[in-house]
């Protein structure tokens, strides 16, 4: 390879282990997201140390135990559980860590890049986002509102693409909204191990009030749907 290193040079691209990597997981989808991270870094040749949510450490904890079972040397996949301002605060700050891989929200991803800094550790950041749903007037509608209402309600909204925002065509908007809000009514609310169930309970007392309070400011702008 030349390029611009000039005929009497060679330019050769060696690929390591980065190190220990340190694995921030939410609770939404905790063992779904903890293996979106945790075998890759493991063939890569890296160690890695898992800090699953407050909420779902069981998940964390099942998995690093199976590990061991199957054979993975003692060390190699650690979990070490607590509240994310303070445990994950001292894996992201630790210059003892080569890499933070965090999936969660905004806000605290930012702090998780601010800590990341006294090493200037390597970051994969995963963050919220506000995903859209457009439909246009030539869709089939019905397909549209199965989609949307999957988009919404899946996970019970706990989701980072959840279909937060609807962008509609104007000539088929009031009819949309309006068949809309009439299935969304019908979806039932119960015991999320039920097999008629279409919602289940939201994580915790704190993320009920949110979600409430969206409902209470929605309604002060004059929204009744």
């Amino acid at each position: 390879m030349y390029g611009n290193l000039g005929e009497n040079y060679n330019g050769t691209v060696v690929r390591e282990p980065i190190g220990v990597v340190g694995m921030i997981i939410p609770w939404n989808f905790p063992t779904l997201i903890l293996a979106q991270k945790l075998p890759f870094a493991l063939a890569a040749g890296c160690t890695a140390v898992v800090k699953p949510s407050e909420f779902t450490s069981g998940t964390a904890l099942e998995i690093g135990r199976m590990a061991q079972e199957v054979g993975i040397p003692y060390g190699v996949v650690n979990v070490v559980t607590g509240e994310g301002g303070d445990t994950g605060q001292i894996l992201s700050e630790s210059t003892d860590v080569d890499m933070v891989h965090f999936t969660g929200s905004t806000a605290v991803g930012q702090k998780v890049m601010e800590a990341a800094a006294s090493n200037v550790k390597k970051l994969s950041l995963e963050l919220g986002g506000k995903a859209a749903n457009i439909v246009f007037a030539d869709a089939d509608l019905e397909d549209a509102l199965d989609g949307v209402l999957y988009g919404i309600y899946f996970n019970q909204g706990e989701c980072c693409v959840s279909g937060t925002r609807l962008l509609i065509e104007d000539s088929v908007a009031d009819e949309f909204v309006e068949k809309l809000v009439e299935k969304s009514r019908s979806l039932r609310v119960g015991d999320p191990m039920g097999e008629s169930t279409d919602i289940g309970a939201l994580i915790h007392r704190e993320h009920v009030d949110k979600v409430l309070g969206y409902i209470g400011g929605a309604r002060k702008r004059g929204h009744t749907s």
